[in-house]
């Protein structure tokens, strides 16, 4: 890939009408703060612009990320190279109360969202409300909070690909597992339907309530975080893993396991992307030695 060819998707991106921004710095974009810039930002506003942002991408070689509101990533210090797509702009929700359905765009602010479904006397999203990215984040990682997961809740997707164009999936036919899904950088979700239960509305909001005070008694608020670092291991707990090896509080830099929960890492605002990875290199080795067991990353890291 070369500057050249950069450039040419910035051109592209111009004429169409398509707004971006050439070396923008992605800390501002993450939920951790952290991270390099992208050498171009593009922020399509529709399905169609996606398409476009796609395909200028392919046409010119240039690699594509796609960005929702930054949580579980951790972008290089370096910043990356080519196009990062960012969904901030495509965050309409249409809500029809009667039949529970919720039609919403992939830059949706999830908690928002949570919110909102509940205030309609709509249940299913409550138990994620802690959950701190956008939908189509969401969906794309299959995220979940204990006994919640979005997978069960997803009525159908459309989606852009770089080889098929936009489609649309049903839930029959997207494979949503732990933590994952069908959709990623070579399929993108555009908007989602989901299916919630009509229901008491003062009901769904205390459900709501009580998720939100069990995430602020267990977890670390009002810190930069990029959530959950690893995933729970089948039956177990990373967050127990880590304490019961002694590292609550074990800092690299400025970075530092969580005091409150051992599968964040937590910093103030002095600290690197580096440090960060390395923190996490050191928990991961430290865990396998303690337990002889691997912890996988759940936090995803652009390099």
């Amino acid at each position: 890939m070369s500057e050249l060819s950069v450039m040419a998707v910035a051109r592209g991106l111009e004429a169409a009408g398509i707004s971006f921004e050439r070396n923008a710095k992605l800390a501002r974009f993450t939920t951790i703060g952290l991270g390099g810039p992208a050498e171009v930002l593009a922020r399509p506003r529709s399905t169609e612009e996606i398409q476009t942002v796609v395909e200028l991408a392919k046409a010119h070689e240039v690699p594509l990320r796609v960005l929702g509101a930054g949580s579980n990533l951790l972008v290089n210090d370096a910043g990356v190279a080519g196009v990062v797509l960012h969904t901030g702009a495509l965050a309409h929700v249409r809500i029809d109360e009667e039949n529970g359905i919720v039609d919403a765009g992939a830059g949706c602010h999830f908690p928002s969202l949570v919110k909102k479904t509940a205030g309609c006397g709509l249940r299913g999203l409550e138990g994620g409300v802690g959950i701190p990215g956008s939908l189509g984040g969401v969906v794309t990682m299959n995220a979940g909070a204990y006994q919640f997961s979005i997978g069960p809740l997803v009525e159908s997707v459309e989606a852009v690909s770089a080889d098929s164009g936009v489609m649309t999936l049903t839930r029959p036919s997207i494979d949503f597992r732990y933590r994952k899904s069908s959709f990623g950088s070579d399929l993108i979700v555009a908007s989602v339907r989901l299916l919630l239960q009509p229901d008491s509305a003062t009901a769904v909001r205390a459900d709501l309530d009580a998720h939100m005070h069990t995430r602020k008694t267990t977890q670390p608020v009002g810190v930069k975080s990029a959530g959950c670092i690893f995933k729970n291991p089948e039956g177990d707990s990373a967050g127990r893993l880590i304490d019961a090896a002694g590292l609550k509080g074990l800092t690299v830099g400025g970075a530092r396991i969580s005091d409150v929960h051992a599968n964040f890492i937590v910093h103030d605002g002095a600290t690197t992307t580096a440090e960060v990875a390395a923190l996490i290199d050191r928990v991961r080795e430290s865990v396998a030695t303690t337990t002889q067991v691997e912890l996988e990353t759940e936090v995803m890291t652009w390099n």
